[in-house]
């Protein structure tokens, strides 16, 4: 029976990676034929304000040429014609007013256009594409002819009628799934095949979740991927941490959280060595270090999946790595991991946004693409400082997955800097 099942479910899974081909590469077609009906529009639109424009002037140009012509009724009657006011005199007061008003403007502008606050929210679609979802139809709309409005339509009909019901009702099934069969394989005895079997129940459990999204998965050098020891990635939602462990078991790491994720927390903390702890308490950081180097020196656990920045970025730069996470090891495996926007954004404005928010957001999506790329192994260097080494595996990342590298904290978003920093 067992072997049944096996050979029944290739086929399968085959037939699901060529329906998500599939529905990409239709996707894709959508998609230009968009940003072809946007720029047709953006043209006629261009061309019509400048006929009106022409024309303006033209009557304009018309009236004066007119009023040129004609004599002044005034001067007719033996009046004289009013002196024009000539322009004022700038005094060097007045120059250096304005001097100050042009640096005050363009200080306002860096302030308001800086590198780090931009990558706290998600960045705008760019130019001349579209994906038809609601977030950026205010950009768009002026842009939209009668076929872009019936094509969005029937887009929000079949996101949110059809979709966002199913998708909603299958995550929610896939998470008491997940917390049933946490309980299950908590209660067994400890046993030699136990580890393997929860690897193995709880990967296609995580495979069935992102399948419900939909997740697209699209991994790279599996050759790299890691087996023990510690692995760092660049963050941007909690759609990491699925994607990861669709492919590899780890042992998690992060920040307590409360509702759904607090739940899912404690039901992986049954079966598997997680370590969750609290930002704000230096007990639990300080303790953190500790845990970890006894983790790695302990044999058969699997990997420690981190995240250094420890804040979501908006998958356009990689942020200040802490350093805690590399003065424990000396040799580090890590993961790049971009999300695809055309199809849906992946960012989670923890700040604006609620975890069931945001959750509805994803599955109202189209559908949530990334690609993960293993890297090979870093090895710290001889007279190489935790600093240092955070440092060259951040860039590194960033490399691989061709995002900025930025030095600044990504903590920014939350407090302001304290003095030590300045």
């Amino acid at each position: 029976m067992l072997l049944e099942l096996v050979i029944l479910s290739i086929p399968v899974c085959g037939f699901f990676f060529w329906l998500h081909g599939l529905y990409l590469y239709v996707l894709e077609l959508l998609f230009e034929w968009i940003a072809q009906q946007l720029a047709i529009t953006h043209r006629i639109r261009v061309r019509e304000e400048r006929l009106q424009l022409g024309q303006k002037w033209g009557s304009v140009n018309k009236q004066k040429r007119k009023d040129s012509e004609s004599p002044d009724k005034k001067q007719d009657k033996g009046d004289c014609p009013k002196r024009q006011a000539s322009p004022p005199i700038k005094n060097r007061l007045t120059i250096r007013v304005e001097q100050c008003c042009d640096l005050i403007t363009a200080g306002l502008g860096l302030v308001l256009e800086d590198e780090v606050t931009q990558r706290f929210v998600a960045p705008p679609s760019p130019p001349g594409e579209w994906n038809l979802l609601t977030r950026n139809l205010r950009q768009k709309k002026r842009y939209l002819n009668w076929r872009l409005r019936i094509v969005w339509l029937l887009g929000w009909f079949t996101r949110y009628g059809v979709l966002l019901p199913l998708r909603t009702t299958a995550c929610w099934m896939c998470l008491f799934m997940i917390s049933g069969v946490s309980v299950l394989l908590g209660n067994l005895p400890e046993w030699y095949l136990k580890k393997h079997l929860v690897e193995l129940v709880l990967k296609q459990c995580f495979r069935t979740t992102a399948s419900c999204l939909p997740m697209i998965r699209r991994f790279h050098n599996t050759q790299y991927r890691p087996t023990q020891g510690i692995c760092v990635c660049n963050h941007t939602s909690p759609l990491d941490v699925l994607a990861l462990m669709c492919d590899a078991n780890y042992s998690l790491t992060g920040q307590v959280h409360t509702g759904i994720l607090g739940i899912l927390q404690r039901s992986l903390s049954r079966i598997s060595p997680h370590i969750w702890f609290d930002r704000k308490e230096l007990a639990d950081r300080e303790a953190l270090s500790t845990v970890l180097r006894q983790h790695c020196s302990s044999t058969g656990r699997p990997p420690v999946l981190l995240f250094p920045e420890g804040t979501c970025i908006n998958n356009t730069a990689v942020m200040q790595f802490k350093k805690g996470s590399f003065a424990v090891s000396d040799i580090v495996y890590p993961v790049a991991i971009r999300y695809d926007r055309r199809f849906g954004e992946a960012y989670w404005d923890s700040a604006k946004h609620s975890m069931l928010r945001y959750m509805l957001m994803v599955v109202s999506s189209w559908c949530i693409c990334c690609d993960v790329w293993y890297m090979p192994p870093l090895r710290r260097l001889a007279k190489e400082s935790a600093v240092e080494f955070s440092n060259r595996v951040k860039a590194a990342i960033a490399a691989q997955a061709d995002i900025v590298d930025l030095p600044w904290d990504g903590n920014l978003k939350r407090w302001s800097p304290v003095r030590d920093w300045q």
